[in-house]
């Protein structure tokens, strides 16, 4: 067959590079393409010379150019807007992967095959390679609670990723059973009655203090919501077992407590320790640039950050930014780090900046057109107030770094969430590089 194309991939991890690859795959454009992995941008090189970019663009061209371009694009335009936002909003998808999110994703997944109308659209390959990394971590007790998500992604993994692009998941399916239910027979009339009758004061035997509850409608609906001992129930006098009941409740509500005061369980692991909230950045702009005195390779910049007055800070930017450059530049700061002398010279933050493997590439990240200055950087799905000053003992941004990127379309991302401003999302100039 001969080849149209071009396709310039990263390396073969890279999630970029796998949905590209099952785009193509699935529109069975992929034979008409010179595949070459492990380059350093993604790329798709067309016979005329142009030159598209970014995992986005490539995979609506190749959608467009296969053999399935109107189910995958779909058929009318308020599905290809659904679409065109499924495949923008990727990055943001499910970042963090919460409990809350997946329930929601599950109900809407209830009655549908596909995410949109009755065919596998552009959408579903996206969502696809999301759910990919979480679903291979999940305990089965996780899986068993999302049961449709489980039935989709199962269906996809063998109609659109026959070649194994992404790694096949078993899922630990339940047996088929078709033995009719047994239906208990009809009771005599009279003896429902009776039966109830007599089945409080068994119980109140059994446990002592259980016929009081039971007196009282309003306890009844407690314990089913809330458990026994509920702490909305006071008792003026509570026999021996009830008050062993209770115990158990005001055990909880103390490790409740320890957790944290607000009264949320404390997140354990590497989470406890660093939260990308924890960071205090911001958008700020240069409104003075100087060489550092000391250092050849330093600037000494004042940034306006919406404060009383600029903040001073130092920046090793001189043998990758002309001063010109610097001069009025629109910033991103990361404003919380505990105050510095460099070469003599205080540093109030840092400038945050993408770099490439090499480090021979360095510029600052650009906040979008209309970032107001002042403006604090947030993350989806975190929601916490920043410290007021990190404690440099705990390394809160040394262990936050590994996780600060640009992707291949040259977002600011964080774990593959978007640096947002109310104006849109952090870009950089050089794609698929580290931020600090």
């Amino acid at each position: 067959m001969v080849q149209t194309a071009a396709l310039r991939l990263l390396s073969p991890s890279s999630q970029d590079t796998k949905l590209v690859r099952l785009v193509a795959e699935f529109s069975d454009f992929l034979d008409k393409l010179d595949v070459q992995e492990d380059s350093k941008e993604l790329q798709l090189i067309l016979q005329n010379g142009q030159i598209l970019t970014g995992s986005n663009t490539i995979c609506k061209y190749l959608a467009k150019s296969g053999s399935k371009a109107t189910d995958l694009l779909g058929s009318n335009p308020e599905d290809e807007a659904l679409i065109a936002q499924w495949l923008s909003s990727r990055y943001s998808l499910l970042s963090p992967i919460s409990e809350e999110a997946l329930q929601k994703l599950d109900v809407e997944l209830l009655t549908r095959t596909f995410l949109l109308g009755t065919s596998l659209t552009l959408a579903d390959l996206v969502l696809f390679g999301v759910l990919h990394p979480a679903l291979v971590s999940f305990p089965s007790a996780q899986l068993g609670r999302h049961k449709n998500i489980v039935r989709w992604y199962d269906y996809l993994q063998h109609k659109a990723d026959a070649h194994g692009i992404y790694p096949k998941i078993a899922f630990k399916k339940p047996p088929l059973n078709l033995q009719p239910p047994v239906v208990a027979p009809p009771k005599a009339k009279g003896a429902e009655g009776a039966g109830s009758a007599s089945k409080p004061a068994d119980a109140a035997k059994q446990q002592p203090g259980a016929a009081a509850k039971a007196a009282s409608p309003a306890n009844g609906a407690a314990s089913s919501s809330t458990g026994a001992g509920s702490s909305s129930a006071k008792p003026s006098a509570a026999p021996d077992g009830a008050s062993k009941e209770a115990a158990p409740a005001k055990k909880s509500k103390e490790v409740k407590k320890e957790g944290t005061e607000s009264g949320t369980a404390a997140p354990a692991g590497k989470d406890a320790e660093a939260r990308i909230d924890q960071l205090d950045i911001r958008v700020g702009q240069i409104v003075k640039v100087d060489r550092h005195p000391n250092a050849d390779s330093l600037y000494v910049e004042e940034i306006d950050l919406g404060e009383e007055q600029p903040r001073q800070i130092v920046s090793g930017l001189v043998k990758f930014v002309p001063v010109e450059e610097m001069q009025q530049r629109k910033v991103v700061v990361l404003c919380n780090l505990k105050p510095a002398k460099m070469r003599d010279v205080l540093s109030s933050g840092m400038v945050l900046c993408a770099s490439n493997a090499t480090h021979d590439q360095v510029d600052p990240i650009v906040p979008p057109p209309g970032a107001q200055i002042g403006e604090r950087i947030n993350f989806e799905g975190f929601d916490g107030q920043p410290d007021a000053q990190l404690n440099p003992r705990k390394k809160i941004f040394e262990k936050l770094a590994p996780d600060l990127l640009t992707n291949a379309d040259g977002v600011a991302v964080y774990k593959s969430i978007p640096f947002m401003t109310s104006k849109g999302p952090v870009t950089a100039s050089i794609p698929n590089a580290t931020v600090k």
